[in-house]
């Protein structure tokens, strides 16, 4: 749908717009009963239209449709995003960071924020200027605080501005960068990508031992290769893996490091020696030839990420094994190396 431009328009004269329609609105809200969303929304609509006569927005202000964005059109370049809340403040959760539904002509978005908790008021203010941060639901979505000092935004925290972000042919992966960028010890995003096919959300959160044996299998090996601090001492080894399994498997387990290290001890024959080592490692050798298959099929941004570096060489397997030599216990019997080594 094309939406109606009769020419040019100032920002000040769209501002005083709704500052028009802010003044119509605020006298009716207190007689509404169960004000729903999109109620609210219409009406929101129709005090526009009112405040808009007389100046160039006359008759062209549009409602855009139920999933658009935004919410509504005024001159076929200004757009306003109507959000409500029934509580005592001036924050919500908005809209996604991908604006796949945004109406393409708009140019400059406002957000009209109705608060009815408390003492019933509205406010309006740029889109980009009151978004603190970017929160999850299904999928990345913006954060909506009214009351947010002006240089405190998303965009300002990430260093691009809201129009280059938007326009980017990957803003999730902008986003991401800049949160991972953020995360403490033993942290991970959560959030699936959209668009990856090979992924979906699940609502339902498992027990670790309701994953397919399969499914066991593959989390195992995936966490030796991506998580070599395991096979050190660190109290706090096994939390970046028990995140991954959140995010890749939907699943928890309430003491992770069972899974891997449960039975204490193992004797296996390295050469002619015969030595015993902690249970990982015989984990770890047994599935010598499945890590060895795995980290080949592995997607390299993945492999950067967790193993914090910019680069995956060639080589993969010697790149890791680099890594599980500097995270590995000091005192084995042998290199944790050569044990995996000798699985192969």
């Amino acid at each position: 749908m094309i939406y109606a431009k009769k020419k040019n328009a100032s920002e000040k004269n769209f501002i005083a717009l709704l500052e028009k329609t802010r003044k119509i609105l605020l006298p009716s809200l207190g007689k509404e009963k169960n004000l729903t969303p999109t109620y609210f929304e219409s009406l929101v609509c129709d005090k526009m239209r009112s405040a808009s006569e007389g100046t160039e927005f006359e008759g062209t202000i549009e409602q855009t449709g139920v999933h658009a964005f935004p919410d509504i059109v005024a001159n076929g370049y200004f757009g306003v995003e109507v959000k409500m809340t029934t509580k005592d403040q001036w924050t919500s959760t908005g809209n996604s960071v991908l604006e796949s539904s945004r109406i393409e002509e708009v140019e400059r978005i406002f957000i009209l924020f109705g608060k009815f908790g408390g003492k019933i008021d509205v406010r309006y203010r740029l889109y980009q200027e009151c978004l603190p941060e970017i929160s999850v639901t299904h999928s990345p979505r913006y954060k909506i605080n009214m009351n947010l000092p002006v240089g405190e935004s998303i965009f300002e925290k990430m260093g691009v501005d809201y129009e280059t972000l938007r326009k980017s042919k990957d803003p999730i992966k902008k986003v991401k960068d800049y949160y991972r960028k953020q995360l403490k010890e033993g942290e991970e995003l959560w959030w699936i990508d959209e668009g990856r096919e090979d992924k979906t959300a699940s609502p339902v959160i498992k027990p670790f031992r309701n994953l397919s044996d399969k499914e066991k299998e593959n989390f195992i090996v995936e966490a030796m290769i991506l998580f070599p601090e395991m096979f050190g001492n660190s109290t706090t080894k096994f939390e970046r893996a028990a995140a991954y399994l959140i995010t890749e498997y939907n699943a928890v387990a309430a003491n992770l490091r069972d899974v891997f290290t449960a039975g204490g001890q193992e004797v296996v024959k390295i050469g002619k020696q015969r030595i015993t080592v902690p249970k990982i490692y015989f984990k770890m050798r047994e599935r010598a030839r499945a890590i060895n298959v795995k980290i080949k099929e592995m997607d390299s941004e993945t492999l950067a990420h967790y193993w914090r570096i910019k680069t995956i060489k060639e080589d993969r397997l010697s790149q890791w094994k680099k890594l599980l030599k500097e995270k590995a216990v000091v005192d084995l019997p042998c290199s944790a190396v050569k044990i995996f080594e000798s699985g192969l």
